[in-house]
């Protein structure tokens, strides 16, 4: 199970707290879970190992889980949190929590017989609600210690999960499974049992608009910030790929947070184009630290290996890389870390994504005032022309593109230019990184760049100021051009680990086909027609899709568990 576990028990129907918590405590301890919280309408359970901080309301009504801040990056004292979860949760109130605090937290209030949840707008934390026997249950996940509190009418949903296929490992808002409530991040949902409804109290859309006429963010001290208090209080495995992102988050780290690393951790491949320790090396030994290097040979795919993380409600594409999750895991562990902290999420935030979209932002930004450098240096990024033509190419291979996005943070796009749309879509697809995966569950993995403060900076930059020159990223690389070393700072390409990738899957060919297409997917008729032949290592080598077949093997994987664990349901 996850660090991050818990679950959340709020009364609807007097009495129905104590049966349901009588029926399932014993099954719950025996599985090495206890009771944290106990008030007359609101329980909360969590591994007895969790490191997961959970403080009850001042009055027994409320109860916030996870890290929260104040917008000094401060942690609020025990107190302080008792307070945020004693008042009131209506919209106006998760308002005023959201532009004063962040963190990864979820916040749960008992209000007029309904659960309120605010989910905080990095969601780091996982909120799914539903309803069991007069209570209303949330939890980010479901281990099997929590079968007997899942919905009665619990069930796969296969349109859902034949769109989910369909998007190719992107991320999904909506379940694939009847019966659960998904709370997306930045939301205020009010819950009863197995019906909600939900409000976006933080939508990207609108700090974009909101920022139009303010100052302009400082993204060094909002990036240091951030990562001090992430870091703060103790040891962390830090991930160093050798690129951009995990270098800024290294060098926003103060002298005390880098004596407090346990680990300085880079995995490399035995090819030039996935070597990244020469690059890699530079960002820990300036500050006099050793760089452990980790060779890697493949990857593991067997069942036995698949189903360790396939009890999430959503299928793991988190944990996409074995054997990589797996070292993190025991090495996070060995070393007394309370997690890892990486630098994904970057490419969204600081805008690395090559789009002739960033010209259009110009036009639409500035109107007639529009800077023919800036469309210049785009055309000369991106490799497109100047003329007109091109132009509307990009914006009508946008509008298709944005025909199929699906996610509450889409809802409110009005003003927002196709740039800063392009990378709104990115930030809902890093929302994969907050998923589950054998990594989590010693200890938490942290993306500080995907934290609260981070995404409002980078989506309060235009898309031209966040690429200035025709540069990916070129924003982020001039605040922390003092502490990045000079190999980092100029670099233009990123490692490449698709040949790697291409061979390690099409050694594990033989455990897929008879997986995939002997399996629950295929029986349900959801693989496409002649998906064999991508079940070869010629299409491999040759097209990739490497990512694809192991995003298959994780939701058949998911698929299977969830069968299994209805069909005993019933019986």
């Amino acid at each position: 199970m996850s660090a991050d576990s818990y679950v959340v028990l709020v009364e609807d129907e007097p009495g129905a707290l104590e049966r349901l918590s009588e029926q399932v405590g014993r099954r719950l301890a025996g599985a090495g879970w206890r009771k944290v919280v106990a008030r007359p309408y609101l329980e909360v359970f969590a591994p007895a190992t969790s490191r997961l901080e959970i403080t009850e309301g001042l009055d027994g009504h409320g109860v916030v889980l996870g890290q929260i801040f104040d917008n000094e990056g401060r942690a609020l004292s025990k107190d302080d949190r008792g307070a945020v979860a004693c008042r009131p949760l209506d919209p106006t109130r998760a308002e005023r929590i959201v532009r004063s605090h962040w963190g990864r937290y979820v916040l749960v209030r008992r209000v007029s017989g309904e659960a309120a949840v605010l989910r905080d707008p990095s969601g780091a934390l996982e909120a799914v609600a539903w309803g069991k026997a007069g209570v209303t249950v949330i939890a980010p996940s479901a281990p099997s210690a929590l079968d007997a509190l899942l919905p009665d009418e619990l069930a796969v949903n296969w349109d859902s999960l034949g769109q989910l296929l369909h998007r190719g490992g992107s991320f999904r808002h909506e379940l694939a499974l009847t019966g659960l409530f998904p709370i997306a991040a930045g939301a205020l949902a009010c819950v009863r049992g197995p019906a909600g409804r939900s409000s976006q109290v933080w939508a990207p859309g609108e700090i974009y608009r909101a920022a139009r006429h303010g100052a302009r963010p400082d993204i060094r001290a909002v990036v240091d910030r951030t990562v001090c208090a992430f870091a703060g209080g103790g040891r962390w495995l830090m991930e160093v790929s050798g690129g951009l992102d995990s270098a800024i988050v290294a060098g926003a780290l103060g002298d005390r947070a880098r004596s407090q690393v346990s680990v300085w951790l880079n995995h490399y491949v035995d090819d030039p184009e996935g070597d990244e320790r020469v690059f890699a090396r530079p960002i820990v030994e300036r500050h006099g630290h050793v760089l452990t290097e980790v060779g890697r040979r493949g990857v593991t795919l067997s069942k036995a290996r698949l189903d360790r993380s396939a009890h999430g409600f959503r299928p793991a594409i988190n944990d996409l890389d074995t054997d990589y999750n797996d070292d993190v895991a025991a090495r996070v562990e060995a070393s007394g870390a309370c997690g890892s902290m990486t630098g994904q999420g970057g490419d969204a935030v600081f805008f690395q994504m090559p789009s002739y979209l960033v010209a259009l932002d110009e036009v639409f930004e500035r109107r007639l005032m529009a800077r023919f450098p800036v469309l210049h240096q785009t055309a000369r990024w991106t490799g497109q022309s100047l003329w007109p033509a091109a132009w509307m190419k990009a914006w009508r291979g946008h509008r298709r593109g944005r025909s199929k996005w699906e996610h509450p943070w889409f809802q409110d796009l009005k003003g927002v230019p196709p740039g800063k749309a392009l990378q709104i879509a990115a930030l809902v697809n890093c929302q994969t990184f907050h998923g589950l995966a054998v990594r989590n569950r010693p200890g938490p993995s942290v993306h500080p760049l995907l934290s609260q403060p981070v995404m409002e900076a980078g989506l309060a930059l235009s898309s031209v100021e966040l690429t200035k020159g025709g540069r990916d990223r070129a924003a982020a690389r001039a605040a922390y051009e003092d502490v990045l070393p000079p190999a980092i700072f100029s670099r233009r390409s990123k490692g490449e680990l698709g040949k790697f990738y291409g061979e390690a899957v099409a050694s594990n060919l033989p455990f897929l086909r008879s997986f995939l297409l002997e399996g629950e997917l295929a029986q349900a008729g959801l693989l496409a027609p002649g998906f064999s032949s991508e079940l070869t290592r010629e299409a491999l080598l040759w097209r990739g899709g490497f990512s694809r077949l192991i995003s298959l093997a994780l939701t058949e994987a998911w698929l299977r568990r969830w069968q299994m664990r209805i069909a005993e349901r019933r019986t």
